[in-house]
């Protein structure tokens, strides 16, 4: 009776061990695919780049009419194009143009490339375009938004090429390139309301960024 019993303890000792090593096993092989799942999941940063290519990529084209004593009736096209978006170096085209009577008077295009890390998220500003000598024909106040960015302590870290086309009734169209680094750069948007958003966008991705030293 007594050896029976003992080689009974020693079954269940045995069974025991032997699911332990399956336990182990078990755990040992899901381990990785937690640490995984964990460092596979998307930062901030990430989160609000995502985010803020999402608000790019909406079409944010926008035309109307005025009546210009020059021109006559213009029509006026503005448009916001995202190219690079996958890190905190982001780039996106911005373009302007106004045209009458199917003849094109000017077109403006500006290819901007922006360090997010070296932005002010406290200085991002929201401005009605203002109306008046010196502008475009064609454009009233009230007409778009403009989100603008500034480099911390003004150093020049955009890197912006300007292309523009203006129509001269003697000469036909003069264009002009020119590929500056300058301190700010700008978005046009149709309504208060997508500037804002746009503006809230880039607070959060600046601010992830800066933490990211990115």
């Amino acid at each position: 009776m007594h050896k029976q019993l003992s080689r009974f303890e020693g079954a269940l000792i045995f069974l025991l061990l032997l699911l332990g090593d399956e336990s182990f096993a078990t755990s040992s092989h899901s381990s990785p695919v937690a640490a995984l799942t964990q460092s596979s999941a998307p930062s901030e940063k990430f989160r609000f780049l995502k985010k803020l290519a999402q608000e790019f990529s909406i079409d944010h084209t926008a035309r109307w009419k005025h009546s210009v004593p020059q021109f006559g009736d213009v029509t006026t096209t503005i448009s916001v194009a995202p190219i690079d978006f996958d890190g905190c170096s982001i780039v996106w085209n911005q373009m302007q143009e106004g045209t009458a009577s199917a003849q094109l008077i000017y077109i403006e295009t500006h290819r901007f490339e922006v360090p997010l890390a070296t932005m002010d998220a406290k200085q991002i500003t929201i401005e009605p375009v203002r109306a008046g000598q010196g502008e475009r024909p064609g454009i009233e106040a009230g007409d778009y938004y403009v989100v603008r960015l500034q480099s911390m302590r003004g150093k020049n870290t955009v890197s912006v090429v300007d292309q523009n086309i203006v129509f001269n009734r003697k000469r036909g169209p003069i264009t002009s390139v020119e590929q500056p680094m300058v301190s700010s750069a700008w978005v046009r948007v149709r309504t208060e309301e997508q500037a804002e958003l746009l503006k809230l966008q880039f607070e959060q991705t600046i601010a992830e960024c800066i933490a990211a030293n990115q």
